[in-house]
C-alpha cells in the first residue's frame, strides 16, 4: 500500500509540474501506454528527482510525448530476410535472383505475417534511460556539440529510432565500433566532423555501392542490418543517421514524397553547420552544400520535407479544425515533418489555381484542398492548403516542372476538382493536359509503356555498332554486313540484306565505349533463324556474371551483354558451315519497358473520376495500334503480363510523351 501511495503521489507531482501543452501531451501518451505506464514513469521519476538532470527530464518528456504512433515488427520472416541485405553486398547475383532464392527457401516476404508492436506499450525504462544518457554524453562531450541547441538535440540526436525498425541497443554499439574513426576528429563544426568521420571510414573500409532496392513491404532496417550498407536509399540513410547521431552529430532525413516523372520518392540525410548552412550527405558520394547538389541542378522537386521525431501538432491541428476527413499521409501520427522546399528549389513559386480550372460543381463548404502527383495510376497528395479567396485556391512554395491535380478529401476518399495540369518551370504557366493537342480522334502507335529517357545510354551505345561475317573464328578481315546508324526506338529492329557471300562466323561488335551493350541478336537466312555455337568475349561489368555474351542468343530480351571493357566486347555464332545471311534482327539493352509480343495491355484515359479503361488487347508484335481514341487527353498504358514501370503520357505529333 505504501508503494501505491508513493507512486500515486509521484504521478500527481509529475503531472502538476508539466504545464500547458506538455501536460496534456504527456498525460495522453501515458494513458495510451496502458500496462506499460509504470515503465515510462520510472524514466520520468529518475530524472525529475535530480536537479542536475532537469534537461534530461525535459528530453524524457519529449520522447514520451511523441512516442505514440511509433511501432515496429517482429517475426520469423523478418529475421530470415535480413539475409537479402547481406547477400546483396557479397553475392554476384542480381537483387531479383537473390529474392528468388530466398522465396524458394523461406517463401515470399509478407508483412502481414509479422507481429505489430507499439513503442508506447512495449519500451522499457532501462532502454530509454540508456538512450538518453548516451545521447547527452556525446552532445556535451564532443567539440562539435557546443553550438547545438537543445531543440536540435531533441529532434536530431536524441531519438532512439530512425523509422519503424525493431529496437536495438545501437548507440553503445556504434560508439564502440567506430570509436577509432572518431577519436582524431577535433572539428567544432558538425558538418566538418561528419565529413571527417565519413572520410576516415571510407578510407579504411572501402564499402561499395550496391543496387538500391529492398524486398517489397520490408520495414526499416535495424541498426545492425543497416551496417551492410545495402538496400534502398532509405536503408543507406538509416546507417548514416545511426552513425552520426551515435556520435553527437545532429542530422535529419529530407525527402521528396514523389520525384518528378517517376513513381517513387527519394530521401537523403541533411546537416547544418555553425553558419546555419545546410548540407546533404551521400555516404558513397560526398557531403555537399545543398545549393550545389544534383538535387538542385537536375530533378524538379515539387515538395521537399524534413522528418522530425516530434509530431507537427500545429499543422495537424489546423488541418483537423478545417476538415473532418484527413488522408493517411497527413494523419496525426504520420505528420512528423515540415516543409523545406525552399532550400532545394530552382523554380519556387506560389501556385494559384484559377476559377476556370476548378470544376463548377466542386463540393461546397470545403476548406482544405490537396495538391496531388501521380505514382503510376494513383494520385498521391504531396501538399495541402486552406487558402481560398475569391474562388482561387493557392498552394505555397511549390517547385514547378511537374503534373498535378487538385482534390478534396471527403468520407475518407479523394474527390477531384480539377483536370490534370502541368506547371512549367520557366513560365510558371499552367497547361491543362486534358486540352493538349485537342481535335478529332486519331489513331496512334505505341512502342513502350514508359519513357525511354532512362535507357538513352543503352540506345546510344548501339549507334556505330557493326554486324560482321567472316570465314575464320578470329574475324580477321571480316565483311561488314550492317552498321547501326540511329538509336533504336522499339524492341526489335529488322535489317534486310542482299548478301554476295556466305559466312560460317557472324557477330555483333559494339562501338567504342559501349561495353557492347545489346540484348538480343538473330541472324536469319531466308526467314529461318540460324543456330550455332555461341562465341564471344567472356567477362561482364563488375564481374557479376549476369551480363555475359551468351545472353545475346538466349532468346530473351530481358537479359543483355555488358562487357567488362569499354570497347573490346563482341558476341557471335559459329554456324558450323557457311550460311547466307539475308536478315538481322536486334534488340537494345533495356529495362523491360518496350511493348512485347504476347503481353496483355490495357489503355486508360483520364476523366473526372480518375481513369477509365478503353479496352484490353494482346500485342501481336512489338507495337500497339489504337484507333478511334479520344485525342487531346492524358493516357496510361498498363501491362498486365509483366514489367514494373509505367507512366501517363500525352500524344504530340503522333508520338507518346511520357510525363
Amino acid at each position: 500500500m505504501k508503494h501505491i501511495i508513493r507512486f500515486s503521489l509521484f504521478s500527481l507531482i509529475l503531472f502538476c509540474s508539466c504545464i500547458g501543452k506538455r501536460q496534456s501531451g504527456l498525460e495522453q501518451a501515458l494513458l495510451l501506454a496502458g500496462d506499460n505506464r509504470p515503465e515510462l514513469e520510472k524514466v520520468l521519476k529518475r530524472y525529475s528527482s535530480v536537479p542536475a538532470d532537469s534537461l534530461k527530464y525535459k528530453a524524457a518528456c519529449f520522447l514520451i510525448e511523441n512516442m505514440p504512433g511509433y511501432h515496429y515488427y517482429e517475426g520469423e520472416a523478418l529475421e530470415k530476410y535480413t539475409d537479402y541485405f547481406k547477400l546483396l553486398g557479397e553475392d554476384k547475383k542480381t537483387p531479383d535472383q537473390i529474392l528468388d532464392s530466398l522465396h524458394n527457401v523461406y517463401g515470399p516476404f509478407n508483412r502481414s505475417t509479422l507481429t505489430l508492436k507499439f513503442d508506447i506499450k512495449e519500451i522499457d525504462s532501462a532502454y530509454l534511460c540508456e538512450n538518453i544518457d548516451l545521447a547527452f554524453k556525446v552532445w556535451t562531450e564532443k567539440p562539435w556539440g557546443k553550438n547545438v541547441t537543445f531543440g536540435d538535440f531533441c529532434e536530431y540526436i536524441l531519438p532512439y529510432r530512425t523509422g519503424n525498425e525493431k529496437l536495438t541497443n545501437w548507440r553503445e554499439n556504434y560508439l564502440e565500433e567506430y570509436r577509432s574513426f572518431v577519436e582524431s576528429i577535433t572539428a567544432e563544426d558538425p558538418v566538418e566532423a561528419a565529413i571527417a568521420l565519413r572520410r576516415n571510414i571510407i578510407k579504411e573500409m572501402r564499402p561499395e555501392r550496391s543496387t538500391m532496392t529492398s524486398p517489397p513491404g520490408y520495414p526499416s532496417l535495424d541498426a545492425f542490418t543497416a551496417k551492410y550498407l545495402t538496400g534502398s536509399c532509405d536503408n543507406i540513410n538509416q546507417f548514416v543517421l545511426f552513425l552520426l547521431r551515435a556520435n553527437g552529430i545532429p542530422c535529419a532525413t529530407d525527402y521528396m514524397p514523389l520525384k518528378s516523372r517517376v513513381n517513387v520518392g527519394h530521401s537523403w540525410v541533411s546537416l547544418r553547420n555553425n553558419k546555419n548552412e545546410y548540407y546533404a550527405i551521400d555516404y558513397f558520394g560526398d557531403v555537399t552544400y545543398i545549393s550545389g547538389t544534383e538535387l538542385n541542378r537536375r530533378t524538379p522537386k515539387p515538395k521537399v520535407y524534413r522528418k522530425t521525431f516530434s509530431m507537427n501538432t500545429s499543422r495537424f491541428n489546423l488541418l483537423r479544425r478545417k476538415s473532418k476527413s484527413v488522408p493517411r499521409e497527413f494523419s496525426k501520427y504520420n505528420y512528423r515533418f515540415y516543409d523545406v522546399t525552399g532550400l532545394y528549389s530552382n523554380h519556387l513559386t506560389d501556385l494559384p489555381i484559377p476559377k476556370d480550372l476548378i470544376y463548377k460543381d466542386k463540393p461546397k463548404h470545403t476548406k482544405v484542398f490537396y495538391l496531388c502527383m501521380l505514382s503510376k495510376m494513383n494520385w498521391t497528395p504531396v501538399d495541402w492548403t486552406d487558402i481560398y479567396k475569391k474562388g482561387v485556391i493557392t498552394f505555397k512554395n511549390i517547385e514547378a516542372g511537374d503534373i498535378f491535380r487538385v482534390a478534396v478529401h471527403e468520407n475518407d476518399q479523394f474527390v477531384f476538382i480539377t483536370d490534370p495540369f502541368k506547371l512549367h518551370n520557366q513560365t510558371y504557366k499552367i497547361n491543362l493536359l486534358e486540352n493538349y493537342e485537342s481535335g478529332s480522334d486519331k489513331p496512334f502507335i505505341l512502342y513502350s509503356k514508359y519513357s525511354l529517357e532512362g535507357e538513352t545510354r543503352f540506345r546510344e551505345r548501339m549507334v556505330g555498332g557493326v554486324f560482321e561475317g567472316s570465314d575464320n573464328p578470329d574475324f580477321k578481315n571480316p565483311d561488314t554486313l550492317h552498321i547501326i546508324k540511329d538509336r533504336p526506338f522499339r524492341l526489335f529492329h529488322h535489317v534486310t540484306l542482299s548478301p554476295e557471300n556466305r559466312y560460317r562466323y557472324v557477330r555483333y561488335k559494339g562501338p567504342k565505349e559501349s561495353h557492347c551493350n545489346v540484348a538480343e541478336v538473330q541472324f536469319l537466312s531466308d526467314s529461318i533463324v540460324l543456330q550455332g555455337k555461341i562465341i564471344g568475349t567472356p567477362g561482364s561489368w563488375q564481374d557479376r556474371g549476369t551480363h555475359e555474351f551468351t545472353n545475346v542468343f538466349d532468346g530473351s530480351t530481358e537479359t543483355s551483354f555488358d562487357h567488362n571493357t569499354p570497347s573490346d566486347g563482341w558476341a557471335g555464332l559459329d554456324l558450323g558451315q557457311p550460311e547466307k545471311i539475308t536478315e538481322i534482327i536486334y534488340s537494345p539493352r533495356n529495362y523491360d519497358n518496350y511493348i512485347k509480343k504476347g503481353d496483355r495491355y490495357e489503355l486508360f484515359i483520364s476523366d473526372r473520376e480518375g481513369w477509365r479503361s478503353l479496352g484490353v488487347q494482346v500485342a501481336s508484335s512489338d507495337s500497339l495500334l489504337y484507333e478511334n481514341i479520344p485525342s487531346g487527353r492524358l493516357y496510361y498504358l498498363k501491362n498486365h503480363s509483366g514489367g514494373i514501370q509505367e507512366r501517363p503520357f500525352t500524344m504530340e505529333k503522333g508520338k507518346a510523351v511520357f510525363l
